[in-house]
This record gives C-alpha cells, sequence and structure tokens, in this order.
C-alpha cells in the first residue's frame, strides 16, 4: 500500500481529519484498525462532523498501518572465541 499521508484541518484550534475525506485506501483500513473511542464529533458552522480524528491520532495510526517495511540486518554466523592462554603463570 502506498499511501500519502494527509494534512490535517484545524477548528476552533482542533487539528483532525475527517476520516470520510481520507483516501479510499485509507478510508477502508482506519474504519477496521481504529479504536472507535477516538472518534470526534465536531460541530462545524452548522455541519455536525462525526467522523473526526485527532490530528495526532491519525498520524500514530498512519505510521503503524502504512509504514515502510524495515529490512534487519541479518545475523551474523556466531563464530566461536579463541581460547585465551596466558603467557606468564
Amino acid at each position: 500500500m502506498n499511501s500519502m499521508r494527509t494534512s490535517s484541518e484545524n477548528y476552533k484550534g482542533i487539528e483532525y481529519v475527517q476520516i470520510s475525506s481520507l483516501p479510499t485506501a485509507q478510508k477502508n483500513v482506519i474504519w477496521k484498525s481504529i479504536n472507535l473511542n477516538l472518534i470526534i464529533t465536531i460541530l462545524k458552522e452548522d455541519a455536525l462532523l462525526n467522523d473526526c480524528l485527532q490530528y495526532q491520532h491519525y498520524l500514530a495510526w498512519y505510521e503503524n498501518a502504512f509504514k515502510l517495511p524495515t529490512y534487519k540486518k541479518p545475523v551474523e554466523e556466531e563464530v566461536a572465541a579463541h581460547e585465551l592462554v596466558f603467557a606468564f603463570k
């Protein structure tokens, strides 16, 4: 999934995204994976926006849902340490 992060909207100091305005790929995934308790309702003039998410929660979700795969360095083969020999006894 190659999806771009959405910019936030701001209303009376609340930085948010409206889920219904997200790109389709994000919209489909977010409804299946977000904690529904994070959904907020914003009364903006005469419109009731009941599918909003604070931008900080959106960013955290986005980083987890759309993060690029990380490639781990392969574990190097373990090699037995050489036996220590003391020169002086």
